[in-house]
């Protein structure tokens, strides 16, 4: 009979004997798995530099007789996967007539149904993916199939989504983009910057939804809006603004309503605008001090120049940089600080000194 300590000399010599060989199996593995990836990836890329000059003649516009983007249809089957995610690389950053080209080598790979299919997916990774597709593809047609992804539980398909109709345009969607902001049934809405970039890019059937936002009863919502107003086109804006800044009192849109003014305001804001540049919220202080810039009147220079005594370090900075941008006049205000001893010295020497180095940097005297 073997003694308990043979048994266990034994044993543990059979057990490590395995996790050998189980080590060198998942070795083996790894490095197959790795040799793999890398032939697949030497393989891809052979077949995309032979496809490269066809995807680049699409894509500058100069494939005059079609015959880059046959060859990019007729690829065989299981290079199709290795075409599309290139050709959809290359989408995301074209427009117009190369980006429908494009868009009809993944249609012709069957793309679109995928997509379309994809939407109502249960993996909210193939719900955003197939709903960027459809974007990049810049299928117009499928924004009523877009919109409810609006709504999503996922907050990444609800961005893809947004960014999706972007791509596409139609301006019949803002009302819904903007419903997103601030939804119901979730505990967080869609992006601001998310949703400004794609109303911004929606056609002119937005404006007056646009608008009509402003008067919205969620303080993110009018964000947006007058985010929106300061960025593109609104016909008839300027009241808007001006009736809604009398009005708000929310910071943060009261900010956005603030920065709007100083691009579609004129002369008769400067009164308003020089108020709320002492405003006690600093962010709409500053939002008023870069919309006197903006409007670049000579009057601004009054508006600004007593602002650079302002206990606030931020805000006294960024007058006296304003005032560098408004010609002479403000750089006089400034240098005149410089004799004194107020609170005026280093704002003003702060902001010369940045405008030297601007100078210098485009070559200026």
């Amino acid at each position: 009979m073997a003694t308990p300590t043979v048994v266990s000399a034994q044993l543990l010599s059979w057990v490590l004997w395995v996790l050998v060989w189980a080590a060198a199996l998942l070795l083996a593995t790894v490095l197959g798995s790795r040799a793999g990836r890398q032939w697949r990836e030497r393989r891809d890329a052979k077949l995309l530099g032979e496809l490269r000059p066809a995807m680049l003649e699409v894509a500058s516009g100069e494939d005059d007789d079609a015959s880059a983007l046959r060859r990019l249809t007729v690829v065989p089957r299981r290079r199709v996967p290795v075409v599309d995610r290139a050709v959809s690389a290359m989408l995301s950053k074209v427009r117009g007539e190369p980006a429908r080209a494009l868009a009809r080598v993944l249609d012709a790979h069957g793309r679109a149904e995928w997509a379309i299919t994809g939407l109502s997916s249960h993996s909210a990774v193939r719900r955003a993916h197939a709903a960027w597709t459809l974007g990049l593809m810049r299928a117009r047609e499928s924004a009523p199939r877009l919109l409810p992804l609006l709504q999503d539980r996922s907050a990444d398909v609800v961005v893809a989504a947004a960014r999706a109709l972007a791509l596409l345009g139609d301006g019949s969607a803002a009302r819904a983009v903007l419903r997103a902001v601030a939804p119901r049934r979730r505990p967080r809405g869609l992006p601001s910057w998310v949703a400004v970039e794609s109303l911004c890019a929606f056609d002119d059937a937005a404006a007056p939804v646009i608008e009509e936002a402003t008067l919205h009863p969620d303080p993110a919502v009018r964000h947006v809006a007058a985010t929106v107003i300061g960025v593109r086109p609104v016909p008839g804006a300027a009241p808007v603004v001006r009736e809604r800044l009398a009005q708000e009192t929310d910071p943060r849109a009261l900010t956005a309503f603030v920065g709007a003014l100083g691009w579609v305001g004129g002369a008769q804001d400067l009164a308003v605008l020089s108020e709320l540049a002492r405003h006690r919220d600093e962010s709409v202080a500053l939002a008023a001090v870069e919309s006197l810039e903006r409007l670049g009147l000579p009057a601004s220079v009054a508006a600004l120049g007593p602002l650079v005594e302002d206990t606030r370090p931020r805000l006294a900075e960024r007058a006296a940089v304003a005032l560098t941008e408004l010609g002479p006049a403000g750089r006089e205000r400034l240098l005149g600080a410089l004799d004194g001893d107020t609170p005026a010295v280093h704002p003003a020497h702060y902001a010369l000194q940045l405008s030297a180095m601007r100078g210098a940097g485009r070559g200026v005297a």
